[in-house]
């Protein structure tokens, strides 16, 4: 079949069959997950220049780790107020701890968080973080045993006691931890190609993760393939989102069709090779949009944060 690709006004219904989609993801659930859900706000090495938004996304999260100097980021956010900066304290501070600053190090030690030394060069720090992550929601033993411990690296192998102690994981319970991580775009482009891998790394069906990056500007997810449905309010698409871009970032592919964007196209092929990308596109669809993709591609939905506040 030709490609096609068609212009629709800028807010149209839509009505679709359950059998078109095998994905549901709610947008709105990446800033406030459900509260009966495993949450986790991975915090990176970062200035965190949302702060606002970032203050109201933290109580949304029951699980706050940060990423070696991603606690340099947390501690500085605060200035000289002492007293919110002791009321925003992280359960784990995570990596081989080389951009950890002494007097972060020793203020968070003090107020019991849990800081977790890992040397290991084989693995990132934000790979190590998804270690202590999926160890806290699977294991109860692994909790209890690094908030008890008073040993300096919580009874953790130094080199790589993480990664051994999850490989010992049986869980099958299937669960999966809605992971929020600031940061991890903005910076160095080496790390956000490896941020951006990551999507891909996670998105297998045996997976635990749902990751989601919240930049200044942006949520940068994956749309897997075999159909998903994005959905949103009403409100929230007027108020708080923009443009987006569907990104065929791990290889080409093919949008075999899209309902509920300005620019819907079927059969159209995509290559970040050949300059043919869906980009500066917006969701029209009034409370939901249809992506159908050959291959998994990586999703930018513009975030207006002088608004998103009023939704957390």
């Amino acid at each position: 079949m030709s490609e096609w690709c068609v212009e629709n006004p800028e807010s149209i219904p839509l009505t679709l069959d359950k059998s078109q989609y095998q994905h549901l993801i709610d947008i709105e659930q990446y800033l406030s997950p459900l509260a009966d859900k495993p949450s986790t706000l991975l915090i990176l090495n970062q200035k965190i220049d949302i702060p606002d938004v970032f203050l109201e996304i933290w109580g949304h999260y029951k699980l706050k780790v940060c990423a070696d100097g991603g606690a340099n980021r947390l501690y500085e956010l605060f200035g000289d107020d002492e007293s919110a900066r002791s009321r925003y304290l992280p359960d784990y501070i995570v990596g081989d701890l080389d951009s950890l600053k002494e007097d972060v190090k020793r203020y968070y030690r003090q107020k019991k968080v849990v800081i977790i030394k890992q040397l290991t060069q084989y693995s990132t720090d934000f790979s190590k973080c998804l270690d202590v992550i999926a160890l806290h929601w699977n294991s109860s033993a692994f909790a209890q045993k690094v908030r008890s411990s008073t040993d300096e690296n919580h009874s953790v192998e130094l080199y790589d006691g993480l990664a051994k102690w999850r490989e010992k994981l049986s869980d099958k319970s299937g669960i999966k931890i809605n992971t929020l991580a600031l940061g991890g775009i903005n910076g160095r482009f080496d790390q956000t190609i490896h941020s951006i891998s990551q999507l891909y790394q996670l998105s297998s069906n045996e997976s635990q993760f749902n990751l989601c990056y919240l930049s200044s500007t942006d949520l940068i997810f994956l749309i897997p393939s075999q159909g998903t449905l994005l959905t949103y309010s009403k409100k929230f698409r007027h108020e708080c989102i923009g443009n987006c871009g569907l990104l065929p970032l791990g290889r080409p592919t093919v949008l075999q069709e899209t309902r509920g964007l300005k620019w819907d196209v079927g059969n159209w092929s995509t290559s970040i090779e050949e300059g043919k990308v869906s980009s500066s596109n917006r969701f029209v669809g009034e409370e939901k949009c249809l992506l159908k993709t050959k291959d998994s591609v990586v999703i930018s939905v513009e975030i207006q944060m002088g608004n998103l506040k009023r939704f957390l």
